[in-house]
Formats: C-alpha cells, structure tokens, sequence
C-alpha cells in the first residue's frame, strides 16, 4: 500500500512540475490601470523556432539595447479616437503617447478582439485603422497547447487629415505550438511556458489620392509575432519577437520582461571612439565620427527607434583604418529620441541621438 501511495504522489508532483499552461480570459486580458514594462532586446537576436511539447526555449544569449518601455492598458472613453470604437473594453499604448493605439475588446469570457488601431504613419500622418466590417479575433479561451484558430477580419483606413478612406481584408493565423521551459539570461529557468505564434496578413484596396497625385495600389502588410507566456507569472508575454513587412519594408522588435546584458558596449568603448555631432541635431543632419586601427568590412550603421525598431538604414560597407566620418541625414525623422546602432567585427554598440 506504501508503494501505490508513493507512486501517486510522484505521479501528482510530476504532474505539477510539468503542467501545461492554459491561456483564459481572466489570466491573460488586460484591464483598464494594467500596465507592463519591458527591455527592448537586440534585433540581431536570432528566434527560438524549437516546437513541441516539454522542450527548451534557449535564449541565455539574449542581448538587450539599454532601451526601456512601458505598455499602458487606458479607458478608450478617455482617449481621442474613442467615438471610432465604441465597443473596446481597453485601448493600450506604449510609454503614454497620444497616437500609436490599439483598441481592443474583451467579449465576454471566450475571446478576445482587436478593434482597429491609430497609428502616425510617415507622410499620411494620423490613421485611423477601424475593423468595423469585420473585427479581428486574436485569441480564443481557453487556448492550450496545439490549439489553433484561423480568423478572416475587415475594415477601413482613413487619414484624419485627408479624410481619404480605403478598405482592406486581412487573414490571422494563431497557434500554440509549443510548450516546455523558457531559459533567459541571469535569472533561473522558467518552466511550464506556452509558445504561441501569431501570423498576419493584410491587404488594403487601391488610395485614391486627389489630383494630381496618382492613386496608390494595393498594399500588403504582414506581421508574425512569437511571445511566450507563463499565466501565473503574468498575464503578458514574458518575450516577445515582433516581425513586421510594410510594402516591403521590415522591421523587428524583441521585448523582454526581464532585463538583459547589453551588447558589448564596454569591450567596443575599449577600443573606439564614437562621437555624434551635432546631438541633439536641429540642423537635419548630424555627423557620426570614429576611429578604427584597420580597415573593416561590413560595416552596419542604422538609426532604431525607441522601441529598438530599425527606422533607417545608414551605412553598410567598409571603412577605412584611423578617422572615418558619416553623415547621417534627419530631415525625415520626426522629432525625438533615437539610438544609431554600429554593427561593427561582430560587435554592436549604440548611441543616443536626439532630433530636434
């Protein structure tokens, strides 16, 4: 009889080491005064693609950009744009700003799905994203290992200062598929995560602009989002890797909840000298100054935003050994702060650059 009990309770503890997690709506919606704040990893950081069940999410290489930010979960009644969405339960933003807003609604106990967005786009400026065709569901409770769901959602872009308004029709695919232990940099294992990918695709219909300008044709925005999350740490993803595709322009942000190792900042401070002049610039150009002791191929310079985005590609060549000197053009970049990352032997190293 001491066997039978004993094996039951190793069954049971096993049982609990190694439960899987189940994502529902009370462990995994935000509500209204929610907010989270993250560390903006390195871009270059290459993903965990391991699926299947109990198995390793290796990240102890992770590195991070010294940059921070903060999602806040508001009242949409309190926001600009509420009269757009009259149905979502929270808008979330990052760090306060008053556009770059996602609206979202929580219905009932069995899912969750994202309203529309506002968003300030380069040269249209303020638009106004509304699924209100056909609102997009983004997840579905409970959801658990191997579940999957595909989602068909439509609405309207309008740019609040043309009032021009065209359509799209988009597709999102969600998936958990994986489970097992997520190992991140200076802090124990965490076990029991759940991975969940989601996948989306969206095409809007011909702009017409007003004359003369020509009409603009179809676009195609994609995006492929891999978090991972553990409910009874918290109800928002513990890492994230956000890949984006705007006609053809890509973008990555990596997000941790936990604070990472910055990139070889010391080691590169060692033994270089960079220098950003004028910074803060007001003059749509600022000048990046460094001493290199040889000649070095592949050389990466690019300008990321504060969510650690790339929004400028600068330089990608070789530079010759001692004083190198490369401008950096502004003009396009709307005012505030930026970091201008130098990829440089294997090495990255990044410094804060304030347009004015």
């Amino acid at each position: 009889m001491k066997k039978i009990y004993s094996s039951l309770f190793l069954f049971s503890m096993g049982a609990i080491m190694y439960a899987q997690p189940v994502l529902t709506s009370a462990n995994f919606a935000p509500v209204v005064g929610d907010n989270q704040l993250y560390h903006v990893g390195d871009t270059n950081s290459v993903l965990d693609n391991t699926i299947g069940a109990n198995v390793l999410f290796d990240y102890s290489g992770l590195q991070g950009l010294g940059i921070s930010q903060t999602s806040y979960f508001v009242n949409p009644s309190t926001t600009t744009y509420a009269s757009d969405f009259p149905f979502a339960t929270y808008a979330d933003t990052t760090d306060g700003a008053p556009v770059n807003k996602r609206y979202a609604q929580l219905v009932g106990t069995d899912s969750l799905v994202n309203s529309g967005l506002v968003l300030n786009i380069n040269t249209f400026g303020v638009t106004i994203v509304k699924f209100n065709f056909d609102p997009e569901i983004t997840m579905k409770f409970p959801f658990n290992y191997g579940d999957s769901f595909t989602d068909n959602y439509a609405g309207q872009f309008t740019s609040v200062a043309t009032s021009i308004t065209t359509n799209g029709n988009g597709t999102v695919d969600v998936i958990a598929d994986a489970w097992g232990t997520l190992r991140m940099p200076n802090i124990a294992d965490i076990t029991g995560v759940l991975r969940v990918v989601q996948i989306d695709t969206l095409t809007t219909d011909t702009i017409f602009l007003p004359a003369p300008f020509p009409p603009i044709l179809p676009l195609t925005l994609s995006g492929k989002v891999v978090s991972y999350y553990k409910p009874s740490v918290s109800k928002f993803p513990l890492l994230s890797f956000i890949d984006g595709n705007n006609a053809g322009q890509t973008t990555r942000t990596v997000i941790s909840q936990y604070p990472l190792p910055p990139v070889s900042v010391n080691e590169l401070e060692n033994n270089y000298t960079f220098e950003l002049f004028p910074n803060p610039t007001n003059t749509n150009v600022t000048t990046l100054r460094f001493d290199v002791a040889k000649a070095s191929q592949g050389v990466e310079i690019t300008i990321l935003n504060q969510l650690g985005q790339q929004v400028k590609s600068v330089f990608n060549g070789v530079v010759s050994n001692g004083k190198n000197s490369i401008q950096i053009e502004t003009s396009a970049l709307p005012k505030g702060i930026y970091f201008v990352k130098v990829k440089l032997e294997n090495q990255s190293f990044t410094k804060k650059l304030i347009v004015q």
